[in-house]
């Protein structure tokens, strides 16, 4: 499903289009789901409150407060909902506004997170513009946005440059979502030590290696519990959970609802 320009799921609480900067304020009720859909345009979007889980083409990403998602044009994902309301700031950049302001469109091809960099404080400030707007805000929009897209491509083309090694135990763990290695299979996979394996991987991906298995497995359940019938113990085994009570742990803690409540809201 696309979504035209300025189009969004969830309530429309405040929207300007400046000239093709498109500055949008969106709500979306706890325990809510959005279909499968993309975007016609790049967008940002900034978590203002609430937690979420988003799902695209193998990626599974936990987006909460303060969190910054970066969706390339015509990118599909679908969101689910927790416990909370959430509301997101998305700040979308038409093709006509990206030719006027850059050379180039944005490099990135997929969707990226980042957290607690120079680009949340820039957005932080263009919230603000946007929320109490005078008769320069629309100066100071733009030129923050533009600040903001530097700030976000050299990030970018940093956490592009992850290790070889690092790239292969992502592969790895993407791979057989379905086993758990150890860190000492991981670090001979990898042909280095163990505490440099645990370092780089934070380093790139900020979060921890054991922290990413799981969110991997509870993915592919996710994908179990909406597209198959199969039972909670033959998911919980297929994904490489100890057991189901293990299953139903993890699951909840990650999004939020136990499996059997994301299959019945499905």
């Amino acid at each position: 499903m696309q979504l035209i320009s300025g189009q969004y799921f969830g309530n429309v609480h405040q929207s300007i289009n400046l000239n093709g900067l498109i500055l949008t304020e969106s709500n979306y009720n706890r325990k809510s789901s959005l279909p499968l859909h993309y975007h016609q345009n790049p967008y940002f979007c900034y978590v203002l409150s609430g937690n979420y889980a988003e799902h695209s083409f193998k990626k599974h990403l936990i987006c909460e407060a303060g969190d910054i998602i970066f969706h390339p044009g015509n990118t599909e994902h679908h969101n689910d909902f927790n416990e909370t309301s959430s509301a997101c700031f998305n700040l979308e950049l038409s093709e006509q506004w990206l030719e006027k302001v850059f050379e180039s469109n944005l490099k990135p091809n997929a969707i990226i997170k980042a957290k607690r960099t120079p680009v949340q404080n820039t957005i932080v400030r263009l919230y603000k513009e946007f929320k109490d707007p005078d008769n320069l805000s629309s100066l100071m929009i733009e030129g923050l946005m533009i600040e903001a897209i530097v700030s976000f491509s050299r990030d970018s083309k940093q956490n592009d440059a992850h290790p070889y090694f690092i790239k292969k135990v992502k592969n790895y763990i993407d791979e057989r979502y379905f086993s758990n290695p150890s860190l000492a299979e991981l670090a001979r996979l990898s042909q280095v030590s163990r505490e440099h394996l645990v370092r780089e991987f934070k380093k790139s991906f900020n979060i921890t290696i054991g922290e990413y298995v799981r969110q991997v497995k509870v993915k592919h359940a996710c994908d179990k519990l909406k597209f198959t019938r199969l039972d909670l113990r033959e998911i919980a085994y297929e994904t490489g959970f100890s057991d189901q009570s293990h299953f139903n742990k993890v699951f909840k803690k990650i999004i939020g609802v136990t499996p059997l409540e994301y299959r019945l809201a499905k």
